[in-house]
């Protein structure tokens, strides 16, 4: 299958898998969790696909990826019906942990400006720091 082939049909799997977890899942953890569809990435033949799904905050990430693989074939069987395709890939998801580390970065980088900052414990005092103008 040729690259740009590829990409469309990634593009394609990727907006009606994201319409169908967000609005025609069953699975009450699936719903609970509010998954967002972050990337698929297809094999050259496109049997295959691997779907990175994002979940909300405080949920049980090990249950909720569970119920997606039970339920996988749900999602392949209401992929089929959107897409008229020879093979509808077989999907793998898996639990996209992308936003979670760059929230936990971003607070790692906000507490250490933090203690960086002149007016921390042991800082200068600015008073004391100024130079006298001549007169």
């Amino acid at each position: 299958m040729s690259s740009r082939k590829n990409a469309r049909l990634r593009e394609d799997i990727q907006r009606e898998l994201s319409d169908i977890l967000e609005f025609e899942s069953r699975d009450p953890v699936v719903r609970e969790a509010f998954p967002t569809l972050m990337d698929v990435r297809l094999t050259v033949d496109g049997r295959y696909a691997k779907v990175y799904v994002a979940v909300a905050g405080e949920v049980d990430r090990d249950l909720v990826a569970k119920a997606l693989d039970q339920d996988r074939g749900f999602y392949r069987s209401m992929l089929a019906e959107r897409l008229s395709l020879r093979y509808t890939p077989e999907l793998r998801f898996v639990l996209d942990e992308t936003v979670e580390r760059s929230l936990r970065l971003d607070t790692l980088l906000r507490d250490d400006d933090r203690s960086l900052e002149p007016d921390g414990p042991g800082a200068p005092d600015p008073e004391a720091t100024k130079r006298e103008e001549p007169a």
